[in-house]
C-alpha cells in the first residue's frame, strides 16, 4: 500500500491546483457579473464558471495555436492575478473551510477514494478509438481543416477535448486521461456535499432549498462512477453532459426559488445561461434540454415581471445574453466548418462548400449508422430503420441498467404516487412554489431522446433528474410531515441508494489497488502497428487489432481510405481532404 502514496498524491495535488486554476478563472466571471468574488456559495461556482470560460477561451486559441503548455501557462497567469486580486476573499473562504469539519472529513475521504480509482487502465471503447486521439491532435496542432476526412469520428466537434488537452501539463504530459473526469466529478461532488450539509443544518427550519435536495440526490450517481474498473479513466464526453445537466437543474430551482424582479438577481439568469450555452456545445445530446430550460426561464421571468426593471436594464440584460450564447456558439461552428466543413456535424444543416468537406453521402450513412446504432448496437440500418423490431431487444437492454434506469424509474413512479397523494389531502393548503410542471423540460428531452437516439447512456442523467426532482416535489407536498422528518426520508433514500454502490464495489471486489507498474499507474500498451499508404503516399497508422488507436502516433485511423490526401505534402497540420473519384 505504500506504493500508493506517490501516484495518489500526484493525482490529488494536481486537482488542488487545477482546481484553484478554474478557480481563479470563474472568479473573474463573477466580478464581472458584480458578484462578490469567492463569497458564500460562489465559492463552488467559480469553478464551473472558470471551466466554461476556460471552454471559451481555448477555442480561440486554438485557432491559431496547439492546446498545449503554453496555453496552460496563459490561463495559469490570468488565473493567478485574479485570484491574487481576491486573495481576502480568498482567505475567508478557507478559514470558513477549515471550521467545517464535517464537510472537510466527507470530501477528503471521497478524494482519496477517487484519487485510487484514477489509477486504473483506460479502459472505455470510445477513449481509445477516438478520444485519445482527438487530444493528441489538439495538443500537436492548432484545428485541422478537413481532420473529418482522415478520420470520421474526429469532426466530432467536442470542445470537452480542449480541456482534456490543456490538462496533458507537466507531470501529466501525455496522460491526462487519468485526472481530467475525476476532477470534474470531484468538484460537482464538493458541490452536492456542501448542499447536502446546507440541508441538514437547516432541517429544523421552515423552508427547503430546493437546490440543495436535489444536487443531495445525485450523490450516489456520482460515487457510481467509482464501481467499474476503469470508470473515471477516460474522456467521454458522456461524462461532462451528465455533470451539466445536473447543474443546469440545480441553477435552474435556484432561478425559481429565488429571482424577483428588481431584486439585483441577473447573477442567477447570466449563471445559468452560461451552464446551457456551453452544454449546447459540449455534445448535441444535450441541445433540445438546453433550448427547453431558456425557453421556460423566459417564461417564468416574463410572468414574475421581468419586463418592469426598465428598458436599459431589461435591454442590457438581453444584450449580455446574446452576447454569452454567441460568445460559445460562433467560434463553436467555425470550428466546426474547419474540421469537417460542416456547422454541427454530423447534421448536414450549415454545410460551407470548401476543398476539404465531408462528401454529402458519408453524412448521411454517418446519419443512418448513428441511428441504427443507439438503437441496436452493431445492427445494420436497413434491419433496424423502418420498423420497431429493434424495440423489443431495445427495452431488454434498458431493464437491464438496474442502477442507472430502473432503480431511477422506480424511484420516480414512488414519488409521483406519493406527490399524488398528498395534493389530495392538501386541496385545501395553498399550492407550492414549485409544481409538476418543472418536471417537463426533462420530459420532453426524454421524449426527444427516445425518438431520436435513444442509447441508454444519454439519458441516464435524465432518468437520475427526474427521479430526484419528483422526490422534491413530493417533500415540498407533504407538508403535514414536519420538515425535519421530510428531510431525513430524502436522506434516507440517498443513503439506500449509496449502500447499493458500496454493495457492488464489496462484490466485485474494487478495492483500491496497489500501485501500477508506470509510476504507479496502469498504463495501456500500444498496439501494433499497419502502414496503409494512399494513392498520394500519405502513409496512415492502422492499429493492427481491436480496432482503436489509443496514442499511437499521429495520423492513426481504424478506417483508412486510399482515397485522402495531405492538403499540403509532408505538413499533417494543413489538413486532409479527399481526391476526386475517376470518371
Amino acid at each position: 500500500m505504500l506504493g500508493l502514496i506517490q501516484p495518489l498524491g500526484l493525482v490529488i495535488t494536481n486537482w488542488l491546483w487545477l482546481f484553484l486554476l478554474f478557480c481563479g478563472l470563474g472568479a473573474a466571471v463573477l466580478r464581472a457579473l458584480r458578484m462578490p468574488a469567492l463569497s458564500g456559495r460562489q465559492w463552488l461556482d467559480s469553478f464551473w464558471l472558470g471551466w466554461a470560460l476556460a471552454l471559451l477561451l481555448l477555442q480561440l486559441w486554438h485557432f491559431v495555436l496547439p492546446v498545449n503548455d503554453l496555453s496552460m501557462l496563459a490561463l495559469a497567469a490570468g488565473a493567478a492575478l485574479s485570484l491574487w486580486h481576491s486573495r481576502s476573499a480568498l482567505r475567508k473562504v478557507v478559514s470558513r473551510l477549515w471550521q467545517d469539519k464535517a464537510f472537510l472529513l466527507l470530501f477528503g475521504g471521497f478524494t482519496l477514494w477517487f484519487a485510487s480509482r484514477s489509477i486504473e487502465l483506460p479502459a472505455a471503447f470510445d477513449t481509445g478509438y477516438r478520444d485519445i486521439q482527438a487530444v493528441m491532435w489538439i495538443d500537436a496542432y492548432p484545428v485541422v481543416p478537413g481532420l473529418g476526412n482522415l478520420f470520421a469520428s474526429l469532426a466530432y466537434n467536442h470542445p470537452s477535448y480542449l480541456y482534456n488537452a490543456l490538462l496533458d501539463f507537466g507531470s501529466f504530459s501525455g496522460r491526462s486521461v487519468y485526472i481530467a473526469s475525476g476532477l470534474l466529478l470531484l468538484a460537482y461532488l464538493a458541490h452536492a456535499l456542501h448542499a447536502g450539509l446546507r440541508l441538514w443544518r437547516n432541517r429544523h427550519q421552515g423552508t427547503i432549498r430546493w437546490s440543495c435536495l436535489f444536487a443531495m440526490l445525485t450523490i450516489p450517481y456520482i460515487v457510481q462512477y467509482t464501481v467499474g474498473r476503469g470508470g473515471i479513466t477516460h474522456f467521454l464526453t458522456d461524462t461532462v453532459v451528465d455533470l451539466l445537466g445536473f447543474l443546469t437543474v440545480i441553477y435552474w430551482l435556484d432561478f425559481l426559488q429565488d429571482w424577483q424582479p428588481r431584486a439585483n438577481h441577473d447573477y442567477l439568469l447570466l449563471r445559468l445561461a452560461m451552464i446551457v450555452a456551453v452544454g449546447s456545445i459540449v455534445k448535441h445530446t444535450y441541445l433540445v434540454f438546453g433550448l427547453t430550460i431558456a425557453a421556460m426561464t423566459a417564461l417564468v421571468w416574463l410572468r414574475r415581471g421581468g419586463l418592469t426593471g426598465g428598458k436599459r436594464s431589461v435591454a442590457r440584460l438581453a444584450g449580455g445574453l446574446c452576447l454569452l450564447a454567441a460568445a460559445f456558439a460562433l467560434p463553436w461552428m467555425a470550428r466546426g466548418v474547419v474540421a469537417s466543413g460542416y456547422m454541427a456535424y454530423p447534421v448536414s444543416i450549415g454545410r460551407v462548400e470548401l476543398d476539404w468537406t465531408i462528401p454529402a453521402y458519408q453524412i448521411e450513412n454517418r446519419q443512418r449508422l448513428l441511428t441504427a446504432n443507439t438503437r441496436q448496437r452493431g445492427s445494420d440500418p436497413e434491419d433496424v430503420l423502418g420498423s420497431w423490431a429493434w424495440l423489443a431487444p431495445w427495452l431488454r437492454q434498458l431493464a437491464n441498467q438496474f442502477f442507472h434506469v430502473a432503480l431511477p424509474a422506480v424511484m420516480s413512479t414512488l414519488a409521483l404516487l406519493l406527490l399524488a397523494v398528498g395534493k389530495l389531502g392538501n386541496r385545501s393548503v395553498a399550492k407550492p412554489a414549485l409544481g409538476i410542471w418543472s418536471l417537463s423540460p426533462l420530459l420532453i428531452m426524454l421524449v426527444f431522446w427516445f425518438v431520436s437516439f435513444p442509447n441508454p447512456k444519454y439519458a441516464r442523467w435524465l432518468f437520475w433528474s427526474f427521479a430526484a426532482l419528483s422526490i422534491v416535489l413530493t417533500t415540498l407536498e407533504w407538508r403535514q410531515i414536519s420538515l425535519q422528518r421530510r428531510t431525513l426520508g430524502a436522506f434516507a433514500v440517498c443513503a439506500v441508494c449509496l449502500a447499493y454502490s458500496a454493495y457492488v464495489i464489496v462484490r466485485l471486489g474494487n478495492f483500491p489497488l496497489p500501485a501500477g507498474p508506470a509510476d504507479g499507474f496502469y498504463a495501456r500498451e500500444q498496439p501494433p502497428i499497419r502502414i496503409v499508404e494512399t494513392e498520394s503516399g500519405l502513409q496512415l497508422n492502422v492499429p493492427g487489432y481491436g480496432g482503436q488507436c489509443w496514442d499511437l502516433p499521429l495520423p492513426c485511423t481504424d478506417t483508412p481510405n486510399r482515397r485522402v490526401y495531405a492538403r499540403v505534402p509532408g505538413d499533417l497540420g494543413a489538413g486532409f481532404a479527399y481526391a476526386a473519384e475517376d470518371g
